[in-house]
């Protein structure tokens, strides 16, 4: 272990400034509490934070004192001691780790994060995990993978300290717990985890308030039931095309004081939403291609006529495809949004998106701020009128104060949804066009625009350049 950290022993940069000044006769950062320094540190691989114990009596006391223990393979070898990737070097990552556990005289551990691919076994794993749940662990971050299916340690589940649990598997099967526990977790993050069983519910939840599924398998689940008092946020997101691990299964969340859900996954068999009371913001976001249209406009139609309490509601272009095959033709929308103040939509310029949306604009009526990105444009017969002029749109004429067109292609639809715009909103104070790549006949089209009729005297129409943004990015944004 000794020659392992004589090969790196020089001091992070962020710290290159505060050990420099030691040379004038002012070392600041050592004279920092305790606390402090344990935080500044505490973004810092442990391995980093040992070798900083070289520099006096007072560092080597910081380090054993360290309640924050970052262990990731991945820098502990290629970034640190230079060398390629070798099972000599899996077996020298676990003494270290076993040797920084020696070492500590800390009682109370604020995080453990262990990342270590396949490299070591569940006894080895389940020896360090029960080390720190004795040591009154926070926060518990665990990413590997495992040879098989991995079986909760109950050490895990009694922790009383326990409030973080975040576990990533590269989609092996995690076994859960058949009884109770996790009396004190308020957050749950699961990533790349197959769960195999259906104790989501009756054991993670009693005070849970976070709950992040991210890229999971629901395996031969039929039923999601997540069901809880005290979860304010839920989040399901699998953008991997993986629509087996969905389609048998239903999802049902009942939980009257959530006040945020996003769904960005394959469509499930159902998504039953119940006493959602206190929902304040929906994210829908489908992974699917358009021969389930029909099935996605059905689902999503049942959620949002179950949200109707909302005060933001984003849809993918497909939930906007989808509710165009489902109220087509129909004037009146079966719900209303009364407490709906941001909407934001992915759509194509053409009729089937602008019919929706014209639709979710009558049925709200106090929205102050629409958001649309726009993908694929496609225009609409010439004998498609964008609005009827007969009918009243509460929202342009008392309420909508801001809205931004993204992915702007200078398109002759566009622009006539611009015009649209501008002569109907009548409080409107900000109209903002982002243009979906850089284009160098900005002032040519602001100019255009600047001439167009205006309902509200104080709009102010701003065009801004392309700026960077990937698609995936995107995606992420809206869910």
């Amino acid at each position: 272990m000794n020659d392992l950290m004589e090969k790196s022993l020089k001091a992070p940069n962020f710290l290159a400034v505060f050990i420099n000044s030691t040379s004038e006769g002012i070392d600041r950062i050592s004279y920092l509490p305790d606390d402090i320094l344990h935080n500044i540190l505490s973004y810092l691989y442990i391995f980093d934070v040992v070798q900083l114990s070289i520099l006096s009596k007072r560092w080597n006391y910081i380090w054993r004192t360290m309640p924050y223990l970052n262990f990731d393979i991945n820098s502990f070898g290629c970034e640190r001691i230079n060398r390629p990737w070798d099972l000599g070097m899996a077996e020298k990552f676990k003494d270290f780790i076993n040797w920084v556990f020696i070492n500590q005289c800390e009682d109370t551990v604020v995080c453990f994060k262990l990342c270590c691919g396949d490299i070591f076994g569940k006894g080895a794993i389940f020896r360090w995990v029960r080390a720190v749940t004795t040591r009154n662990v926070q926060e518990l971050v665990l990413n590997f993978c495992p040879a098989g299916p991995f079986e909760l340690p109950y050490c895990v589940v009694t922790c009383e300290s326990l409030r973080v649990l975040k576990i990533r598997m590269d989609g092996s099967v995690l076994k859960l717990p058949n009884h109770f526990g996790f009396h004190q977790l308020k957050f749950l993050h699961l990533e790349e985890v197959e769960l195999s069983n259906e104790h989501l519910t009756s054991c993670l939840f009693s005070r849970l308030e976070k709950l992040k599924l991210d890229s999971c398998n629901f395996g031969s689940m039929t039923m999601v039931d997540i069901a809880s008092t005290s979860l304010v946020y839920v989040s399901i997101k699998n953008f991997v095309d993986n629509r087996v691990g969905f389609v048998n299964c239903n999802i049902k969340i009942s939980c009257p004081n959530l006040k945020v859900l996003k769904y960005g996954a394959p469509l499930a068999k159902d998504i039953i939403l119940e006493n959602l009371f206190s929902i304040e913001v929906v994210h829908i976001f489908f992974f699917d291609s358009d021969d389930v249209m029909e099935e996605i406009g059905m689902c999503v139609h049942n959620m949002i006529k179950n949200v109707v309490s909302t005060s933001t509601l984003k849809l993918c272009h497909s939930s906007i495809g989808g509710l165009y095959g489902v109220f087509h033709g129909v004037r009146n929308f079966p719900v209303s949004f009364y407490k709906l103040k941001c909407l934001k939509l992915a759509v194509a310029i053409d009729e089937s998106c602008m019919e929706v949306m014209m639709l979710l604009l009558k049925h709200s009526p106090n929205l102050e701020v629409l958001n649309l990105f726009s993908d694929d444009n496609y225009g609409w017969d010439e004998n498609w009128k964008l609005h009827d002029p007969s009918e009243s749109v509460v929202c342009l004429e008392s309420h909508l104060k801001l809205i931004q067109l993204a992915g702007f292609k200078n398109e002759e639809k566009e622009i006539e949804l611009l015009r649209f715009f501008l002569k109907n909103a009548q409080v409107l104070e900000k109209l903002i066009i982002v243009w979906e790549c850089y284009n160098d006949i900005l002032e040519e089209v602001s100019e255009e625009v600047s001439k167009f009729p205006r309902a509200s005297p104080h709009v102010v129409v701003s065009f801004l350049n392309f700026k960077p943004k990937s698609r995936s990015r995107y995606r992420d944004n809206l869910v």
